[in-house]
């Protein structure tokens, strides 16, 4: 090494220069350290990952809770539909069904009584549609899911929570 070194350059025991280039390294380590430890705490509070990031959702679920408790679901009961089924072989089959159907979201001044025909035709329709050999089993199950997944597109803005059929007669 020379002979001249500055004032804060001293040769230690070893040969080594002083540490204050080791405590910068160490300080951007450090920065480095806290700013990785900062983006994962970040990216678990946004995904929800963190205890406390439940708190927040518990929140917004209160919201939704009051808001349903404001605007309750409207049941509308629906007239029996009365429909022969398509049965193949001559022999006519009839279907009477009473329903009523809940939709959550309609505002207190909407006149959901004026949906009434419009969700008799959805009826009429699909057990136009329907053959005798289809309602056995779990064919029933199968009908009221159909019916309110074409019920919810056909109602769109509205939102049918629910179908619940209170008369099913075959004759």
């Amino acid at each position: 090494m020379s002979d001249t070194l500055s004032a804060d350059q001293k040769e230690t025991p070893e040969g080594l220069l002083d540490p204050k280039p080791k405590k910068k390294k160490l300080l951007i380590l450090l920065l480095g350290g806290v700013v990785i430890i900062g983006g994962g705490a970040g990216y678990a509070w946004k995904k929800n990952l963190l205890p406390i990031s439940a708190l927040k959702h518990d929140a917004t679920k209160d919201e939704t809770g009051v808001k349903s408790l404001v605007n309750p679901p409207v049941v509308l009961g629906i007239p029996p539909a009365t429909a022969n089924l398509d049965n193949g072989n001559g022999k006519t089959v009839y279907v009477k069904m009473t329903a009523t159907v809940e939709i959550s979201g309609a505002k207190p001044g909407d006149n959901l009584s004026d949906k009434i025909p419009e969700i008799q035709d959805i009826f009429q329709t699909y057990l136009h549609e329907t053959r005798p050999q289809d309602l056995h089993g779990n064919g029933f199950y199968r009908l009221r899911e159909a019916l309110l997944r074409r019920l919810r597109s056909d109602l769109a803005p509205l939102n049918v929570s629910n179908i619940y059929i209170t008369e099913f007669l075959t004759q």
